[in-house]
């Protein structure tokens, strides 16, 4: 899997002519992927940010310091946010494949070559002295503090910038309808965390006071804590709570998280993906400055990362063609996985179909427990489909491997037992994750509404035949695998699975035939 560092970049100035300079100067650097590009004018802030390899995201970087250089002057800056410097801040995170300790490794390039090519005195990020000390005090806490990089010398059109890392960043900002004083109060309170950076930002709108914050670590500090410890001391002050904005783009996860903070806090039934963002925008109130559009927000559905594999975005057509057509993949491996996710859509589709239906009200409580298993094993086995191929694929490159020595076959031996295991693993998976259902399929068949008896067959039986053909493909692979210890043990597995599967679909029909 390839390595990836996600970038943010804060500018100190929104000139449309800058915006779209900085932007080039992103997008024109191979590999560099921009993900979201926002101006706030009220701030006179420009944030951008985007994806790219340990080294095109340094130097995609270091393209856009180059243009800020070239025409920000902080001489002339009047924003409210009192930055440090023409480029404010550059954060580097983890976004794939990557550890903290690379990312700092990533933060140490970037800094060094910023400080080399420009000339210019670079900070750490979260932890200098320099950062609150304000503009015009900034010639002195230059002199009193040293640069991790670059000279010791205060350059007025420039300031500093400050280069750092976090585990996910984040900047999110909460409106108030109350003054700058009342707002300090709060920002004291969400002050106290170590994954939080809050500050009070006076807006032209004489009514509305914000609460700017980056969070630091999405995994600990999640949009719901924020906000609501907010609300909790507004509510103190007599303070209204109007809305909330991302600034910049944001990570799925941590809108998912939030959203099933309050799902689990409100006691309300949401599994599904897009139920929960437009759920968590509208208690976060997230329109309120703008509208909130996931497609461009949401950084993996601006990058399309980690969605769908080529077999499960292509269109029915389409996957029935490339089956029938005379290539080995998609072959028996990835229909065994489709037919049984149809079986348990099916399935799916009648819990739904039984929910909030008066006429079985009583069956509600137990559906509301059957329909999230069965919704989180689809997303879990639909990959499948995609990797079943691909395992048979890296199969066949082993293959072909060359063999000039001892060393060579060895070698080549090694690859296709690794392949072949994996060929076998997809199958097992996909055994493994049906059988995982039949409790609550089991569950569901107790009380469900009658008129989908079919549908509901139809999903027990497709359940039945996918594990049926997942088990075949697992036991023809098996014949090749040469450690017999492990052909044992995979084989007394999947006959075991196929054996519960067999049980629990006849007693299932036989119970729906009565």
């Amino acid at each position: 899997m390839e390595r990836l560092a996600y970038c943010v970049i804060i500018v100190s100035d929104t000139r449309q002519e800058l915006v779209e300079t900085v932007t080039e100067a992103i997008c024109h650097t191979d590999s560099c992927i921009l993900v979201h590009v926002h101006a706030d004018k009220g701030a006179d802030r420009m944030v951008a940010s985007f994806v790219g390899s340990p080294e095109t995201v340094v130097e995609g970087a270091l393209n856009a310091a180059v243009v800020v250089q070239r025409t920000v002057d902080m001489r002339y800056h009047k924003g409210p946010l009192n930055p440090v410097g023409a480029l404010h801040a550059v954060v580097f995170t983890p976004f794939s494949n990557l550890g903290p300790q690379q990312c700092e490794e990533i933060a140490n390039t970037f800094s060094h070559n910023l400080a080399d090519l420009l000339e210019v005195p670079v900070y750490q990020f979260n932890c200098s002295p320099v950062e609150d000390m304000g503009y015009d005090n900034l010639p002195l806490a230059i002199q009193n503090h040293e640069p991790i990089f670059g000279p010791k010398d205060f350059n007025p059109s420039w300031g500093t910038t400050l280069v750092g890392t976090s585990r996910s960043y984040l900047m999110f900002n909460v409106n108030l309808m109350g003054t700058r004083d009342q707002a300090n109060k709060i920002c004291k309170h969400l002050s106290e965390r170590t994954d939080l950076r809050a500050r009070t930002v006076l807006l032209d709108d004489a009514e509305t006071t914000v609460i700017g914050c980056e969070i630091l670590d999405c995994s600990t500090c999640g949009l719901h804590d924020v906000m609501d410890t907010i609300k909790l001391h507004a509510t103190e002050l007599n303070v209204a709570v109007v809305g909330s904005h991302v600034v910049g783009s944001i990570p799925l996860q941590a809108l998912i998280k939030s959203a099933d903070f309050y799902i689990e806090k409100e006691h309300v039934f949401l599994i599904k993906e897009q139920q929960k963002l437009r759920f968590i925008i509208d208690r976060l109130g997230l329109n309120s400055v703008s509208e909130f559009k996931p497609e461009s927000k949401v950084i993996e559905y601006v990058l399309g990362v980690n969605r769908h594999g080529p077999l499960q975005s292509s269109t029915l057509q389409q996957f029935v063609e490339s089956v029938g057509s005379r290539t080995s993949t998609p072959g028996g491996g990835s229909v065994a996985g489709l037919v049984s996710v149809l079986g348990l859509a099916l399935g799916q589709m009648t819990g739904w179909m039984t929910w909030g239906n008066k006429k079985h009200e009583v069956s509600d409580t137990s559906v509301t427990s059957v329909l999230p298993a069965l919704h989180k094993t689809i997303e879990q086995m639909m990959p499948l489909i995609d990797a079943d191929a691909m395992a048979f694929n890296n199969y066949l490159l082993a293959q072909k491997m060359t063999t000039v020595n001892d060393e060579d076959k060895m070698r080549k031996e090694e690859a296709l037992e690794e392949a072949l295991l994996t060929i076998i693993h997809v199958p097992m998976k996909v055994m493994e994750l049906g059988a995982s259902c039949w409790p609550d399929l089991e569950n569901l068949s107790a009380n469900f509404n009658p008129s989908l008896k079919s549908d509901f067959q139809v999903a027990i039986k497709c359940l039945e035949t996918g594990i049926w053909s997942a088990y075949k493909n697992v036991m023809i692979n098996l014949d090749d695998v040469k450690n017999a210890e492990t052909k044992q043990e995979i084989a007394a597995k999947a006959r075991k699975l196929l054996e519960d599967t067999e049980n629990m679909a006849s007693r299932l029909l036989a119970l729906l035939e009565k």
